[in-house]
C-alpha cells in the first residue's frame, strides 16, 4: 500500500459483524497485540488514522457489553497511535425510517454517555457514523434511512455529548439514503471529523471506487472546502475480488484521485 502512495489506514476493531467484541490479531495481552499491529504498520510505511468500532444491534448484546466494546475500542485507539475512533449507532433491528427511531436515538446517548469518560481520559475523539437498515421486501434487499442518517441527527446527537465526539459522514451511506450530501455536510459543520469517502448507484452498499457510482463528488467537495473539512481522505473500498497482482494498481488509483480531493479542499 505504501508503494503506491497510501499514507495512512482506517483499522478495524472488530473480526465478525454484530459481534461487540473489540479483536485484534496475534497472540498475547491486549496491550501486546496494539503494539505488533501498530509496529506493523509502522515496518509497512503507514500509520493508523484511525480505527473503527465493532458495531451490534440491540437485540444482539446487553448494554454491559456494547459499553465495554466501545471502551476496548478506544482505549485500542489510543495504543495504536490514532486519534480518533469511528462508532455506528446501535440499533433495533426494526429500527427504519421512523419506526423506533427516537427510542433508538435516546438509548444511544446513554450508551455513549457512558464511554465518553474513557474518550476524555485517553484523549480520543469518538466519531459518530451515518448508518442505513435493511429489509427484504418482495424477495429484494432494500435499504432504507435509520437513526443517525440525516445531518441534522448526528448533529444533535454530537452537540448534546459534548467535546469528546464528533462525526465521521460515510458518503456512501448518505447516497444510498438520499441526503442532499452537501447540505448533509453544511448542517454537520465544524463537527465533521472524518469521511468515509466511497461510491455506489444507491441500491447497494457497493464501496466502489469514486467515480463508479452516481456520488456527486465535486459538489461533495466544494462542500468540504466551504466548511473547512481538514480530516483525513479516507477511502473504505471493497478491492476484496481483486487479484493480488493488480491491488497495487487500485491502491494507486485511489491515491491519485485522494492527491486530487487534498489538492481541491485546500485551494490549489
Amino acid at each position: 500500500m505504501s508503494r503506491a502512495g497510501v499514507e495512512a489506514v482506517d483499522f478495524p476493531l472488530y473480526q465478525y459483524v454484530h459481534i461487540m467484541d473489540c479483536c485484534l490479531p496475534g497472540e498475547g495481552t491486549f496491550e501486546e497485540k496494539c503494539a505488533a499491529v501498530r509496529a506493523t504498520a509502522e515496518k509497512a510505511g503507514l500509520v493508523i488514522g484511525q480505527t473503527h468500532a465493532p458495531f451490534c444491534y440491540f437485540e444482539e448484546c446487553s448494554m454491559e457489553k456494547i459499553i465495554r466494546g466501545y471502551a476496548d475500542s478506544v482505549f485500542a485507539t489510543k495504543l495504536l497511535g490514532a486519534d480518533c475512533v469511528v462508532m455506528h449507532p446501535v440499533k433495533f433491528s426494526g429500527c427504519i425510517e421512523e419506526e423506533r427511531r427516537q427510542e433508538c436515538f435516546d438509548l444511544n446517548i446513554e450508551v455513549f454517555r457512558k464511554v465518553a469518560p474513557v474518550l476524555h481520559e485517553t484523549g480520543v475523539k469518538g466519531l459518530l457514523e451515518n448508518m442505513f437498515a435493511k429489509r427484504d421486501v418482495d424477495g429484494y434487499r432494500r435499504l432504507y434511512p435509520t437513526i443517525y442518517s440525516t445531518g441534522e441527527e448526528l448533529r444533535r446527537a454530537a452537540d448534546i455529548l459534548g467535546d469528546d465526539f464528533g462525526v465521521c459522514i460515510d458518503i456512501g451511506h448518505a447516497n444510498i439514503t438520499g441526503e442532499d450530501i452537501p447540505e448533509m455536510i453544511h448542517t454537520v459543520g465544524d463537527k465533521l471529523c472524518a469521511v468515509h469517502i466511497h461510491d455506489n448507484t444507491k441500491a447497494r452498499d457497493d464501496h466502489l471506487p469514486p467515480y463508479a457510482g452516481n456520488v456527486p463528488f465535486e459538489k461533495v467537495l466544494l462542500a468540504l472546502k466551504e466548511t473547512g473539512y481538514r480530516g483525513n481522505v479516507n477511502f473504505e473500498v471493497n478491492f476484496g475480488k481483486v487479484p493480488e497482482e493488480h491491488l497495487e494498481s487500485g491502491f494507486r488509483y485511489l491515491t491519485e484521485v485522494g492527491t486530487a480531493f487534498r489538492r481541491m479542499l485546500d485551494g490549489e
